[in-house]
């Protein structure tokens, strides 16, 4: 590895330290004009994924790795992939679940007959776009990458939701028929946790992977389990994904994941939503080049609702109460730049302007506190407990910190902290972009913070020589920092 770019320049020197890079670069543009590369890794968000392959196609790079998805819309896609062909460039996209040991099992059951002939393949997972793209592949995979002749597909929204900055569905159904007769099934949505993730169904059986896998034949006793061998590699999947690209660029041949095969399965992506806004069955090869959900949501003919302020049966039987209407400011006090602060589409938004925060008028002793919050790219805000308004609200009381810092190792500065003070157990943050789920509760001395159901602090405060004299009661707070910073679902239950 001779060089490596990214604009960030903790994340490049860090990368340079860990694997030895001796040449960095703030534009990855730079790099490949300085220097001779024969191949280039891409971890990059799938909006920048054609620029940069262009980029590498005229630097003339060999090889080409790089991340799923392959873009943003199935023009660029079409476009990075026969670019490479035409320049005689090898690229590849990070499927790498066909190197994993219970997909490959599987397809080997499958190839020996031990479900008879195959007939439906069934997907289940949170979304087209990022996890889509897999289970698609692993049709394909399946399939011996047989082309598919039609796609029908519906999709739904009913929030604001972004994987790597794309848009993508709350739920989405995809129905999908290959040329010899086999059918597959894709559902998405975030409502099937670790259940089956994927399901062959034959002549004479069933073959489910889920965490594990097993077999369920006409001639067995129920449900087995084969015998997997994982990789010992560091890695596993994805260290078998490269070395097989290398040796494929040694030796000429096709790579297991070309981006001839990762174009059907992004065809697959593009084609749902299609169908989705045609309201028709889509005949393959797809003949449009945008992406029918990001331009119906362009011209508006699909809109997102506001987002519903509103707590769970269990939460009111609870004795939970709302802090935010999700309408308007009632109820809320800004301290500081009044202006960052406003209500878009039913979500507490600040924009990052000036400095400050903004508190519910009471004040709590005993609470549970619990909501969602989104951080902007490299963002940075906190959530407040137990403060006045004399001061430094993080020092008064205490600040759980939130930052885009998902792949920083954990410190008294970092996601879920107590700020200054107590260092969470783990980054349990999600990536910039996404919902978090946090519940921060005092009782007496005793503060616990879970983040998006994990446990990352439990301290006694009255025994930490920084927090023991801290507000023992005062007011909750979210923080802006100067960054922009979104709160959904802030409620609270007093506790006697």
């Amino acid at each position: 590895m001779v060089a490596c770019a990214d604009p960030s320049g903790t994340a490049r020197q860090s990368m340079a330290k860990d694997f030895g890079i001796p040449n960095t670069y703030a534009d990855y543009t730079e790099m490949l004009e300085k220097e001779n590369l024969d191949i280039a890794s891409m971890a990059l968000w799938t909006g920048l994924h054609h620029d940069a392959v262009m980029a590498c196609v005229d630097a003339k790079v060999r090889l080409i790795n790089a991340e799923k998805p392959m873009a943003e819309t199935y023009g660029d896609a079409k476009k990075m992939h026969e670019a490479c062909e035409r320049a005689g460039i090898m690229m590849t996209f990070s499927h790498q679940r066909r190197f994993g040991p219970t997909f490959s099992k599987a397809r080997e059951l499958l190839k020996d007959g031990a479900i008879g002939e195959l007939i439906r393949m069934e997907g289940y997972c949170s979304n087209l776009f990022d996890w889509g793209t897999h289970w698609f592949d692993m049709m394909f995979f399946f399939n011996d990458d047989l082309p598919a002749e039609w796609v029908m597909g519906q999709i739904d929204i009913i929030e604001d939701r972004t994987v790597f900055g794309t848009p993508i569905e709350t739920n989405g159904l995809s129905y999908i028929k290959w040329y010899n007769g086999v059918t597959g099934l894709l559902v998405t949505g975030d409502d099937h946790g670790s259940r089956c993730q994927n399901r062959l169904v034959g002549t004479e059986g069933m073959i489910e992977i889920g965490g594990g896998l097993r077999v369920f034949t006409s001639k067995g006793k129920g449900w087995e389990t084969p015998e997997l061998k994982p990789s010992k590699l560091p890695g596993a999947d994805t260290t078998l994904y490269i070395l097989e690209s290398i040796d494929c660029l040694l030796s000429g041949k096709e790579s297991i994941l070309s981006s001839r095969k990762a174009l059907q399965a992004t065809e697959l992506i593009f084609a749902t939503y299609e169908s989705a806004r045609r309201r028709a069955r889509v005949h393959l090869p797809l003949d449009t080049e945008d992406s029918a959900l990001l331009t119906m949501l362009e011209a508006e003919e699909l809109t997102i609702p506001d987002w519903p302020a509103r707590l769970t049966p269990e939460e009111e039987a609870e004795g939970f109460e709302l802090l935010f209407n999700g309408k308007d400011l009632a109820g809320w006090k800004v301290v500081g730049t009044e202006g960052a602060w406003s209500v878009q589409k039913g979500i507490l938004t600040c924009d990052g302007t000036g400095k400050g925060w903004i508190r519910p008028k009471g004040t709590y002793t005993d609470f549970i506190l619990r909501l969602e919050y989104r951080i902007s790219p490299q963002g940075n805000s906190g959530v407040f407990l137990r403060t006045s308004e004399e001061g430094r609200p993080a020092y008064q009381g205490m600040e759980i910190q939130i930052l885009d810092d998902r792949r920083e190792p954990p410190s008294t500065k970092s996601t879920g902290a107590i700020y200054d003070a107590v260092a969470p157990t783990a980054n349990a943050g999600s990536p910039a972009g996404r919902w978090n789920k946090l519940e921060a509760s005092c009782e007496g001395p005793v503060v616990r913070v879970v983040l998006n159901g994990k446990e990352v602090i439990q301290c006694d405060t009255s025994k930490h020589p920084a927090l023991k004299d801290r507000l023992k009661s005062g007011f909750i707070g979210l923080q802006n920092h100067a960054s922009t910073v979104e709160f959904r679902d802030v409620r609270l239950k007093a506790l006697p």
